[in-house]
């Protein structure tokens, strides 16, 4: 964590991934804007706070799983 900046730098990382508990989600996002990252994929169960231009897009791991259990509900039998 301590390298952050200089690896977005270097390797001109624009995307940035944040999965952990909630209470460390913004703590993590604010690293990431201030190494660099312009774009986030938010796993973590919160909303996050970023400046203006900076794209968040937030994952639901809950709606997500219920939106697969559904299609498994509703998949067409294969007549096993």
């Amino acid at each position: 964590v301590a390298d952050l900046g200089a690896i977005v730098r270097d390797l001109k990382i624009t995307i940035g991934i944040i999965a952990t508990p909630a209470h460390a989600a913004q703590d993590v996002a604010d690293r990431l804007v201030g190494a660099g990252v312009t774009s986030i994929l938010n796993f973590a169960p919160t909303t996050i706070a970023t400046p203006a231009g900076i794209v968040v897009r937030k994952v639901d791991l809950a709606v997500e799983l219920q939106i697969l259990s559904f299609y498994q509900e509703h998949r067409p039998s294969s007549g096993m």
